[in-house]
């Protein structure tokens, strides 16, 4: 028995290395390693966003959510935060975006104070989106920076819409807009939101892209598949209201003597109880 339990322990150790790199055993020389055999195949069934009748809509609520890439689930849009280390095998969802921005691709780009992507504060030219993350020299750095990579980013905004739609009996989540929020290279020390893109215009282009995943290799999605299914966490930092969609921040305030750790921990409980709000309606639908 220990022997196979021995062996089973080899067995899984060298499969585990094979496998560590994709095409590893259909490579013919080794410039073929990592080029995944089934990067065309990556979402072969990319579907738009379905039509929507605005009748079929029983019920819908904007949130505005933060993907925070310190969090371990999170790494997958992190990662990796070396640019220059991998070409075409591996990139962090920060690189795709800046690559197809700066070869015209992506043109769908908004103010960063402008949510509600209107035509008035739609960003055009590549020079001008480009300067929202650039910078002609970062104090503090040992060389010049003149673009923000994959390492300054430390963040994702979001806005879509949960609705439930009383055709299929179910609730929906749609994505619409992202925004990378990072470093600020024209000011030392700060961060900043860079820009909203209207996610559906780059939805095509995430589907061409694998999210690296470290339980099997063999086994990944797209960068769409995983920011459509919500496969990553966040917190709802503001929702549609009749305050003029104020954040949670502007009226869950400091009190005096609270710490900026209980205070940030009242912030997080009310977006929690935000999200349980949006996820009990649901259920609520089918209650007697």
């Amino acid at each position: 028995m220990r022997k196979l339990i021995f062996i089973s322990l080899i067995v899984s150790l060298i499969s585990s290395e094979v496998f560590s790199q994709s095409n590893l055993l259909n490579a013919k020389n080794p410039s073929e390693i990592g080029v995944s055999s089934s990067m065309d195949k990556i979402n072969p069934t990319f579907l738009e966003y379905p039509e929507i009748d605005e009748k079929d809509i029983l019920w819908s609520k904007v949130v505005y959510e933060y993907i925070d890439l310190n969090e371990k689930l999170n790494f997958p849009l992190l990662f990796p935060v070396n640019d220059e280390q991998y070409t075409d095998t591996r990139k962090s969802l920060w690189k795709i975006i800046r690559e197809n921005i700066e070869n015209g691709t992506i043109d769908e780009v908004f103010d960063v104070r402008n949510d509600n992507f209107l035509e008035n504060n739609r960003i055009t030219g590549q020079s001008k989106i480009m300067d929202f993350y650039g910078s002609k020299y970062t104090p503090g750095d040992s060389r010049p920076q003149t673009f923000a990579q994959s390492s300054d980013i430390t963040g994702y905004r979001i806005k879509g819409v949960w609705y439930f739609d009383k055709l299929h009996s179910e609730m929906k989540y749609r994505l619409l807009g992202i925004q990378p929020y990072g470093r600020n290279l024209k000011e030392f020390g700060k961060e900043q939101g860079y820009f909203w893109i209207w996610y559906p215009s780059i939805r095509e282009i995430l589907a061409k892209h694998e999210v690296f995943n470290d339980k099997n290799n063999n086994n990944r999605i797209s960068f769409d598949d995983l920011l459509v299914n919500r496969r990553f966490s966040s917190f709802i930092y503001k929702y549609d209201n009749v305050y003029g969609d104020r954040e949670i921040a502007d009226y869950i305030q400091k009190r005096p003597g609270e710490s900026n750790k209980q205070h940030q921990l009242r912030v997080i409980l009310e977006s929690e109880r935000i999200k349980k709000e949006i996820l009990d309606f649901e259920l609520d639908m089918w209650g007697y």
